[in-house]
């Protein structure tokens, strides 16, 4: 396991050492627990961006399986993502926008559906075009983005006809 001054040096030197190497040049937080134990990256990302990545003081990924038909909590772990990428620069997961425009179609929400696809799709375009994609994923070529991409059609021909 690497160590904090093996992280610095190697990042002082240019090189990836993970896709947190990013966040330590802003802030280094100490790898280990008081117990001695490794802290989880999920664990990392909250220290250094002071708790943005955290819904009800869980981290996203915790409250998917029990809460993905919770339009609410699916909401705020959009705002979570949103804010861990502007705190942090890492990617928000598209799996609560997705989940958000699902709940809102079967809830007839059609201008919700569409506000979510967008922002994400918009995000994710600003995103690329400030950082570029060397050295991280591309999020817009996973199935979870195109399937946003391809349900904004569809979510304004229903919303244009529930206006009328």
């Amino acid at each position: 396991m690497r160590d904090e001054r093996t992280i610095k040096v190697l990042s002082a030197k240019g090189v990836c050492v993970s896709p947190l190497s990013y966040l330590f040049k802003k802030k280094q937080p100490s790898l280990k627990k008081k117990d001695g134990s490794t802290k989880t990256s999920g664990e990392l990302i909250s220290e250094v961006t002071e708790g943005a990545n955290l819904v009800d003081g869980k981290q996203t990924w915790e409250l998917v399986e029990e809460n993905k038909d919770d339009l609410d909590t699916m909401k705020r772990c959009c705002d979570a993502e949103l804010k861990t990428m502007n705190k942090a620069g890492l990617v928000p997961a598209p799996y609560y926008f997705e989940r958000v425009a699902i709940l809102s179609r079967k809830s007839k929400d059609y201008a919700q559906e569409i506000f979510y696809c967008e922002q994400y799709i918009e995000k994710i375009e600003s995103f690329y075009s400030k950082n570029g994609t060397k050295g991280i994923a591309d999020v817009r070529k996973g199935p979870r983005f195109k399937a946003i991409v391809k349900r904004l059609p569809k979510a304004k021909e229903l919303y244009a006809k529930q206006s009328t």
